[in-house]
């Protein structure tokens, strides 16, 4: 048996910290001697032994966090669940800083090709739908107007599965985790008296792949003296030869809103979304030219970890189980 079948999800570990990569640190783990990758917001000393929990492996390398929400190490551990859900909760859990989207769901592009189907919701017929999602294989999005509580929300689907949600409210209220977001959109559309739209349309594979990285994964930003177009540059060529996925968020730095999402997939460019216009370009010259013209935006680099789409892990939430 190798040392890596020894570790399960949501295993607390020791670590020690090795040397810096974009968002966080290649680590090893003491018990086992096995490499890995520990995401990290904060600067750590290199040789710092650091208390970390286990997500999964992907291949011969170990995907760690730092898992912040209590009982989630001993709640998964004890879970009748598959590893792969387990896996998938205790990355999601600790990864739940909520980020808030002042454009609500503006953010998410439109459809590209075909008009989006629009139709009305009552309790019955969400459970048939996100059952077919799921059925289907789903990858696009929905968007939910809910007349009753007066709130709006958008779920990205990632073959059939949520792997991102933004709900926003008449009432405004502290930004939640895309768990707790889903659950908020669902109650709202349980009643028996709903009165709720949705509007459903499919989205590029590759485009939804990295627009999960902003939901759902770990973030690298230019340091100080770094500008953003050469940090661009670096970034766009280390996930060139990683073959990684994510999402550039160019922040507008007064409100703190999306101004363009950028879209990478499988260390390919796939588009650039500029929210104000909802206008969508595939060449990766675009984003590099609108850094160039916007040199006041805020950059940040949402990078979603190799494991997640990899077989140690069931990504995303399954909405039937939840609505069930």
């Amino acid at each position: 048996m190798s040392q890596a079948a020894n570790h399960k999800p949501g295993q607390c570990l020791w670590c020690r910290i090795d040397s810096p990569e974009p968002g966080g640190y290649a680590i090893t783990i003491v018990k086992s001697g096995i490499k890995g990758f520990l995401p990290s917001a904060s600067p750590l000393d290199i040789g710092r032994f650091v208390p970390s929990t286990f997500v999964c492996m992907n291949g011969n390398r170990a995907l760690m966090t730092f898992a912040f929400t209590l009982g989630t190490s001993a709640r998964v551990q004890n879970s009748t669940a598959s590893e792969q859900e387990n896996a998938f909760v205790v990355w999601t859990e600790a990864h739940s800083d909520a980020t808030v989207f002042r454009r609500a769901v503006d953010i998410i592009m439109p459809p590209i090709g075909a008009p989006p189907i629009i139709s009305k919701l009552n309790e019955n017929s969400a459970t048939e739908i996100f059952s077919t999602l799921e059925e289907t294989n789903f990858t696009g999005c929905i968007k939910i107007y809910c007349q009753s509580t007066l709130s709006r929300s958008a779920l990205i689907f990632l073959n059939g599965r949520v792997v991102g949600s933004i709900y926003t409210a008449k009432t405004p209220a502290d930004a939640c985790s895309t768990g707790v977001e889903i659950r908020k959109m669902l109650d709202d559309i349980s009643t028996p008296d709903v009165d709720a739209n949705m509007e459903m349309y499919e989205l590029p594979h590759g485009v939804v792949l990295s627009l999960s990285a902003l939901f759902l994964g770990y973030v690298d930003q230019p340091q100080a003296q770094v500008n953003n177009l050469a940090y661009a540059e670096t970034m766009l060529a280390h996930l060139a030869s990683t073959k990684a996925t994510a999402c550039f968020n160019l922040l507008n730095p007064k409100s703190q809103s999306p101004f363009a999402l950028g879209f990478v997939a499988d260390g390919s460019f796939r588009g650039i979304y500029t929210v104000d216009q909802k206008a969508f370009a595939e060449e990766s010259g675009f984003l590099l030219n609108l850094l160039l013209s916007q040199m006041q935006l805020k950059v940040q680099t949402h990078i979603l970890p190799a494991a997640m789409t990899s077989e140690s892990v069931s990504f995303g939430f399954r909405l039937s189980s939840l609505h069930s």
